[in-house]
């Protein structure tokens, strides 16, 4: 259900939230968890399928996970790669894309040839309820659990490239956050406008939509009981400390979306760290930047270790930026 609608219903969800808190939290995080599904076939956007069109070349296999499938997409390396352990036989080892909420596959394909270029496998998959993908709902333990499929079925994983909420998932697949599901393996890390707070995103949900304050308690009661963990476990700032690998930001200063604040803040988590802050490029055409693909190709392959000339110093000085005081933070959950 589109938040926008939701919006509407405010006074109606307070009054459900005051009266029936349980049931109302329970709703909510239905809704919290559906996107909008994209059209697919013939009435997609033209634009849409000019980047679809990146995909062709890719083998697509279909990934079970328990709770149905995913599209994969499969690049094979452009040249061999000798690890330093293991011969010519080795597996190629395996970079794996992941997108936003309500995008899909074909989003990352810009950062393909680069990665192949470098000696990789590539595989960037449909998240659950997306895309070709099955389902109708997605959060983080959905998303862990297909992530974790995905890469015991291309391992050995080296990295993982991923955009905005793409980002909470791999974070709490790499920290072992959701206890359900096993820990995901990989050496490296890059996110692109990633938000540093789930709980953040809930509570502005839940002021966007009405909830009041016995609502959204029963939304967050609601979290933890399908994630095992309360909702505060989801903490980018400690998972990623708790991850310890090379791991590369990439976030422009004008991301409406998701401020410029959450990757300060993610920034924290340790020297293994490094922010790269962006301009003019937002939360969406990021992705399609030739400079932030080579960008990512050379973190991936261990070609840039030092920062770049460009990259800008942090202020010690943060900012109060949220994406519950956003005004354009709904862009970021319809995925705009």
């Amino acid at each position: 259900m589109a938040v926008s609608f939701l919006r509407l219903l405010r006074p109606v969800v307070r009054a459900a939230a005051w009266i029936a808190p349980t049931l109302t939290g329970r709703i909510a995080f239905t809704a919290f968890c559906t996107p909008p599904r994209s059209k697919q076939g013939p009435n997609r956007a033209a634009a849409v399928k000019s980047v679809g069109a990146r995909l062709d070349a890719a083998t697509r296999l279909s990934v079970p996970f328990p709770c149905g499938s995913v599209a994969a997409h499969v690049f094979e390396p452009a040249q061999v790669f000798e690890p330093a352990s293991g011969g010519a036989d080795a597996p190629a080892r395996s970079v794996i894309l992941l997108h936003g909420w309500t995008g899909e596959a074909a989003f990352m394909s810009a950062f393909v040839t680069p990665l192949q270029r470098a000696g990789f496998r590539v595989v960037a998959f449909d998240l659950p309820a997306h895309g070709q993908s099955t389902g109708a709902q997605l959060n983080v333990p959905i998303g862990v659990a297909s992530l974790a499929a995905v890469a015991r079925a291309f391992a050995p994983v080296h990295a993982i490239v991923a955009h905005s909420f793409g980002g909470s998932i791999a974070l709490a697949a790499l920290a072992g956050t959701v206890p359900a599901q096993p820990r995901v393996e990989a050496q490296r890390l890059a996110l692109l406008g990633s938000p540093a707070s789930m709980a953040e995103v809930a509570r502005w949900f839940g002021t966007t939509v009405g909830l009041g304050e016995r609502g959204q308690s029963a939304l967050e009661a609601r979290i933890h009981d399908v994630a095992g963990v309360p909702v505060s476990d989801f903490e980018g700032k400690a998972q990623l400390a708790r991850f310890g690998r090379p791991t590369l930001l990439l976030h422009c200063r004008d991301d409406r979306e998701v401020p410029f604040a959450h990757a300060q803040t993610l920034s924290e988590a340790g020297p293994f760290v490094r922010l790269e802050p962006l301009q003019k490029l937002g939360h969406r055409r990021i992705l399609q930047s030739r400079k932030v693909a080579a960008m990512v190709a050379d973190f991936v392959a261990g070609r840039a270790e030092a920062p770049s000339a460009q990259t800008q110093p942090i202020s010690s000085r943060r900012t109060t930026a949220s994406i519950a005081s956003t005004p354009s933070a709904e862009a970021f959950r319809q995925g705009r």
